[in-house]
């Protein structure tokens, strides 16, 4: 069968990397037997043409989309123009925003056939099989789908045991020179699972709360072969890559022993950090580590069964600092229990953080995602919701009320940060500008400085509407280039030159003249 796995774009700010999901779902799907294909609109503009374009020369027999609540409108957009180049083709859609709003899901997207409830793999392997006849659709575990006006869930799949047994997820499908072009971190999971509750996360919810490990060696070799293949970074995308000390040390050990020099980033808590712990990241390459901190307030995070304490961040911070890799502090302001006082404790204690460690800070707004505790029992929380357009759930803006806060204070204080990360991001320009920055620091600005330009080549489908070129094609692109973007002409021919020999461009010349156009 003839399967095409479409993977949504969403914003800029969420900093888009090679994910793991549709590869590891490409490779099930290739291991037994059928044909796939990649649509990756990740890095591009999403345009009716683009999908009926690759729907009439693949013509799919079944279209797999995925989808998180923060590019669900994305999702939904795509499935209705694939709707509209085929009438008849299966519409699958998995990921954790369909998984947990089954009967909303279908309600709002007639397009849609079908929902993988869970990880997807064998959900969607099994599917196939099923569209091809060779088993019954209702025996087909962890999967939703239409009976006439209702919907049918059949029984839920467990929770693969053995993650050994996925097949490598198939990258050679996806596009890997436009995210070596857009210096994209490549994501690898050591372990799927999640067993903390803390409401306002679905995780264990999505994958469970038993956590299952990879053999360490596969995990190294995975990330070797990224680095072979030109990236520079590794996002270990495990929930809590620190969790498991015997399993964690396990993996830095052996990239240690392969002295590999691959760099990485991970998600940690600030609970499972020892001085052991930091030092052993640091030797293994480790660049960064993210940790949740979410409040500076210890009612508030009590309440939201974080399970962690203010001391315990500190400490964290200190251990991390002095190993000299770079922490970002995580807060979500508008949790239950938030009032003015609240947010003024966490604004004091991130500041705290960025001062005394050096700590780089990151501020997000509650978002009630489908599958956390926060949703499902909002009125116990105090928690008002107050829209469920999906298009508004991207942390940026005020969806809920709180007792004691208002959406426009809450609002306020987002703002205020932003503006004062607008402000760093200036500070940053201008340390640029005079050579003081260095190491790690200049480095992440640089690739930033990098992922903007060509965010805005890729999304302004600024290529695309380029007229072909008689004269000097190279020269021509690049001034059409510095004229449509704004970027600096010396610096815009060094990163189109770079991107073209990457192959992320390609020159195609034709009688009319000579046309470039992104790789696929």
């Amino acid at each position: 069968m003839r399967v095409l796995l479409v993977n949504p774009s969403y914003p800029f700010e969420e900093v888009p990397r090679l994910l793991v999901t549709i590869p590891s779902l490409a490779a099930a799907l290739r291991a037994a037997g059928h044909e796939v294909e990649v649509l990756d609109l990740l890095l591009a503009h999403t345009t009716p043409e683009k999908i009926e374009r690759r729907m009439q020369r693949f013509r799919p027999q079944l279209v797999g989309i995925t989808s998180i609540t923060l590019n669900h409108h994305n999702a939904s957009s795509i499935a209705r123009q694939v709707r509209a180049c085929d009438e008849r083709v299966p519409i699958a859609m998995g990921g954790p925003h369909v998984s947990f709003e089954i009967e909303g899901s279908f309600r709002d997207l007639p397009a849609l056939d079908f929902i993988g409830i869970g990880e997807g793999e064998r959900t969607m392997v099994e599917l196939a099989w099923a569209l091809e006849g060779r088993m019954d659709l209702r025996d087909v575990r962890g999967l939703a789908l239409r009976d006439g006006e209702s919907v049918v869930c059949t029984l839920p799949r467990p929770a693969e045991p053995e993650l050994d047994r996925l097949a490598t997820p198939a990258r050679d499908l996806l596009p890997l020179a436009r995210y070596l072009a857009f210096d994209a971190h490549a994501s690898v999971l050591t372990s799927r699972g999640c067993p903390y509750s803390c409401i306002f996360c679905s995780a264990s919810a999505w994958t469970g709360r038993r956590v299952r490990y990879r053999t360490p060696n596969r995990c190294v070799d995975e990330i070797e072969q990224l680095a072979s293949l030109g990236f520079n970074e590794i996002a270990i995308e495990d929930e809590l890559f620190t969790l498991n000390r015997k399993h964690f040390l396990a993996v830095c050990g052996e990239l240690i022993r392969r002295q590999t020099g691959v760099r990485w980033n991970a998600f940690s808590r600030v609970d499972t950090i020892t001085p052991e712990i930091v030092e052993t990241m640091a030797r293994a390459g480790c660049q960064g580590v993210c940790f949740g901190v979410e409040s500076g307030n210890q009612e508030i995070l009590d309440l939201v069964n974080k399970k962690s304490d203010l001391q315990n961040v500190r400490e964290a911070m200190r251990m991390t600092q002095s190993a000299g890799i770079s922490a970002l502090a995580s807060f979500i302001i508008g949790l239950p229990g938030e009032s003015a006082e609240t947010l003024q404790q966490t604004l004091d204690f991130a500041n705290e953080l960025h001062e005394e460690f050096g700590s780089l800070i990151g501020f997000h707004i509650l978002a009630p995602f489908p599958g956390t505790e926060v949703r499902e029992r909002a009125a116990d929380y105090g928690i008002e919701i107050l829209s469920n357009d999906w298009t508004r759930y991207d942390a940026n803006h005020v969806v809920t009320r709180t007792e004691r806060a208002a959406p426009g204070v809450i609002q306020e204080v987002a703002d205020a940060q932003e503006q004062k990360l607008q402000r760093y991001l200036e500070y940053q320009d201008w340390l640029w500008a005079n050579d003081r920055l260095e190491g790690y620091e200049k480095e992440r600005y640089e690739r930033r400085r990098r992922q903007s330009l060509l965010w805005k080549l890729l999304h302004g489908d600024v290529i695309e509407a380029l007229p072909a070129f008689r004269v000097d094609p190279l020269a021509e692109l690049k001034s059409a280039v510095v004229q449509a973007t704004g970027a600096a002409a010396d610096f815009a021919d060094t990163e189109l030159d770079r991107v073209l020999a990457l192959g992320a461009l390609v020159r195609r010349d034709a009688p009319e003249g000579a046309r470039f156009a992104w790789s696929e």
